[in-house]
């Protein structure tokens, strides 16, 4: 995550979007988890529970983001999330800094269906200028994308991921956009790829390149690492490697 802050342009956002979340485990299909940037175009299903926490760090920084995203209609997910971490910059004392709540809103509108037509869902949301020490944004941040996937092959063996929107940052609006590939191994392994512009909970760093691995645990817990750096912009992204993990819930009801 990158803690700079950055400007309102969507005044209002915040008390359009409600959130529930209780954690449990359960199997569901995998999909595009932090630090995977680029999002897919599915949501978590009708009353369905999920978690997702990941850790990233560079030479500046160690952060943690840890999202609880909701169910309420089959079509709808709504995400509530907040960054933690430790900055450690060229001699300045390491302190621990909080950002958020992130709140987000993803509605599906299409279904992916596979070997055939893609799934197309669109997100909007944003941190409110609330944290802590150097975490502390001045102001709000808000990013509204589309989501695209296409899934290939028996049983999701290859899945392509697109977006495309934009994000406030200081101090102006930037697009952002992402496109990353999962390809299948071999049982519960799959090989990730992304390449980036920008990215929505962090708003204007320039483009970057990660790749890594999947795992799929027999369906019920989905591992991700990755490790990525940047290929343009200024200042340019730094060298990083992170982790993600997911967990969801059956039906809660």
């Amino acid at each position: 995550m990158n803690p700079k802050p950055s400007p309102s342009n969507l005044p209002g956002l915040f008390a359009l979007i409600l959130f529930t979340c209780i954690v449990f485990i359960a199997a569901r299909p995998a999909a595009a988890v932090r630090p995977f940037v680029t999002d897919d175009a599915r949501v978590v299903g009708y009353h369905v529970g999920q978690l997702e926490s990941s850790v990233k760090a560079d030479k500046n920084v160690v952060a943690n983001l840890n999202l609880f995203a909701f169910g309420p209609t089959e079509n709808l997910e709504l995400t509530a999330a907040w960054v933690d971490g430790f900055p450690h910059g060229r001699g300045d004392p390491r302190v621990f800094s909080v950002q958020g709540p992130l709140i987000q809103a993803k509605y599906l509108f299409f279904a992916v269906k596979p070997n055939a037509t893609p799934g197309l869902a669109v997100v909007v949301g944003g941190f409110p200028p609330w944290g802590s020490q150097t975490f502390k944004p001045d102001t709000a941040r808000e990013f509204i994308y589309i989501a695209v996937t296409e899934s290939l092959g028996d049983a999701d063996r290859v899945q392509i991921h697109g977006n495309l929107g934009f994000t406030t940052t200081n101090p102006h609006t930037v697009a952002t956009w992402g496109l990353g590939t999962q390809v299948r191994v071999k049982g519960g392994f799959n090989a990730i790829f992304e390449i980036f512009q920008n990215d929505p909970y962090a708003g204007d760093v320039g483009g970057a390149f990660q790749t890594g691995f999947r795992y799929i645990f027999n369906g019920n817990l989905q591992l991700d690492m990755t490790g990525g750096t940047g290929l343009w912009g200024e200042p340019r992204y730094s060298a990083y490697y992170g982790m993600g993990i997911r967990i969801v819930t059956d039906r809660l009801w």
